[in-house]
């Protein structure tokens, strides 16, 4: 049998003696770090439940002030309070859906009905229209016209816009167009019975309907135009 040494066996003592007074220790902190953990995580919950009560009580604030905004017809404030809501909740299409119904609503309450004499050009409609909002047409009515030209095979073109027939849209058609502040007009559009889109640009909007210039017309329609329009107190009605 191996026999050790004295000091051998004083130094293995001593490691043994240390690892047992060391282990008190590391059971003591993996306590503490354990209760730490735990009350962390106490810590944590009641937060949570605080922040959620929190945000329960913004969603009802809100929801109160949508309201009181909407009753006074301030439709773009209460749907501004309303997108604030859908970004804590993004999930709700209750929400959205009110945000949708008010759009609908304020853009119905912009209206202006014009007069489309067929004989006349470019109408001027007192209705003016930001790039990019929404505007919409609808048109009701009849008229006759009477078209006596010589035509070759070509049929007729449409170079100007000011007052030839616009190709790319129907012979008799309701058309319209926009004319900036500095008197610069944008490609003619088809309005027809009814049309919504988004302005490429903005200005003053002006209608027609889409006949050659040699033709005669006889009769009125009614152009009925709503979105986010705006119509100003007063109006160059600058034709283009």
């Amino acid at each position: 049998m191996k026999s050790f040494s004295p000091l051998t066996w004083n130094l293995a003592c001593v490691m043994f003696a240390a690892l047992l007074l060391s282990a008190p220790d590391e059971v003591k902190a993996q306590k503490s770090t354990a209760k730490r953990d735990k009350d962390k995580a106490a810590n944590v919950t009641a937060v949570d439940v605080r922040a959620q009560a929190a945000q329960d009580e913004f969603l009802r604030t809100a929801a109160e002030l949508a309201r009181d905004y909407e009753d006074l017809e301030e439709f773009e404030k209460a749907q501004d309070v309303l997108k604030t809501m859908l970004k804590l909740v993004p999930d709700s299409s209750q929400i959205q859906e009110k945000i949708d119904a008010l759009e609908q609503t304020r853009i119905s309450g912009n209206e202006m009905v014009v007069e489309v004499d067929a004989s006349k050009g470019w109408t001027p409609t007192n209705v003016s229209v930001q790039k990019g909002k929404v505007i919409k047409f609808a048109s009701t009515g009849e008229f006759r016209i009477v078209f006596n030209q010589t035509i070759g095979p070509q049929g007729i073109s449409g170079e100007d816009v000011k007052t030839d027939l616009i190709a790319n849209a129907p012979l008799g058609g309701v058309i319209g167009l926009i004319v900036d502040e500095k008197g610069k007009s944008s490609e003619p559009f088809t309005i027809g019975e009814g049309a919504e889109f988004k302005a490429d640009s903005g200005g003053q909007v002006f209608v027609r309907v889409n006949v050659p210039p040699q033709s005669k017309c006889i009769g009125k329609l009614k152009v009925t135009i709503t979105g986010d329009i705006v119509v100003p107190e007063t109006a160059s009605n600058r034709r283009p």
